[in-house]
């Protein structure tokens, strides 16, 4: 077996070995071509920077690392790690992470940041093994959303501009990879943005993927919470996309949106760890 970047490899097949390795995962999982692409665009692949394990050409096994710049650091976010089921058990996620580190490393590579399924114990301990550590626990939700309160004295239009700077001050806690403002900088066309307007002034927001029924941030300004502004946006969703949603990785303290999330209907269908990798004291 070889082991070396994804630099060259045709889509078909990471597709083929993806499904395969994901084909009795926790979780039902199975890509198209297109939402395999999709899947690499929103979370920024870099060929250059992922690593696969082959036999006589063939793809047994990989990781698939995007990449970004976030508060001027270089940081790698691992899109998904896999190993087709015959070739389990003979450490190859340990194998690739040794190939692949040194050059990360070298390209000045600060953080890598995964999500892995709580569940998944013999993935949690392969990762501890490569040095990663536990950042923060996560929940994701599925469900059809019921809507009971509302208001009437806020105004709910396209959010032509993200105003960031605004907007992160109606967090509680920064968003995962998968709905970070960067990430959602490359999705903006794909994606729809609303915000809540009292007197001309943004006091909530919501992004929402209508492909994927994926409400990727919302947020309420602290002052204007408990008014029904958040509601209201998910209402304005539901009236032109349906009531089925799906929110991923919420941080588990961030109490307010999860209290929401539970309080329109969406079960919690899923409990993630967030875990890091820091380069920077290798360099």
């Amino acid at each position: 077996m070889e082991i070396k970047t994804l630099v060259g490899v045709d889509k078909k097949s990471i597709l083929k070995a993806f499904n395969h390795a994901f084909s009795d995962y926790f979780v039902s999982f199975k890509l198209t071509e297109e939402q395999l692409s999709a899947k690499m665009l929103a979370d920024k692949i870099d060929l250059n920077l992922s690593v696969g394990v082959f036999d006589k050409e063939k793809l047994m096994a990989f990781i698939l690392h995007g990449f970004d710049i976030i508060e001027n650091k270089k940081v790698v976010y691992n899109g998904g790690t896999g190993v087709i089921p015959e070739k389990r058990g003979l450490g190859l996620t340990k194998q690739m992470y040794h190939f692949i580190l040194p050059i990360l490393v070298k390209q000045g590579i600060y953080t890598i940041t995964l999500e892995v399924i709580t569940k998944n114990i013999p993935a949690i301990t392969s990762y501890k093994k490569s040095g990663f550590k536990v950042k923060r626990e996560l929940l994701c939700y599925k469900g059809y959303a019921e809507i009971s309160k509302t208001t009437e004295h806020v105004d709910i239009k396209p959010l032509q501009h993200f105003n960031w700077a605004l907007m992160e001050s109606f967090w509680d806690v920064p968003p995962t990879w998968q709905n970070s403002k960067c990430v959602l900088r490359t999705l903006k066309d794909n994606n729809i943005s609303l915000g809540a307007f009292i007197d001309n002034q943004l006091v909530g927001y919501t992004i929402f993927n209508p492909a994927s029924k994926r409400v990727q941030q919302i947020a309420v300004n602290k002052d204007y919470r408990k008014k029904g502004i958040a509601s209201t946006l998910i209402l304005k969703l539901k009236e032109k996309y349906g009531n089925e949603l799906s929110v991923i990785n919420v941080d588990k303290r961030a109490r307010a949106v999860n209290d929401f999330f539970n309080k329109i209907g969406l079960e919690n269908n899923l409990e993630q760890l967030e875990m890091e990798l820091e380069l920077n004291k290798k360099l």
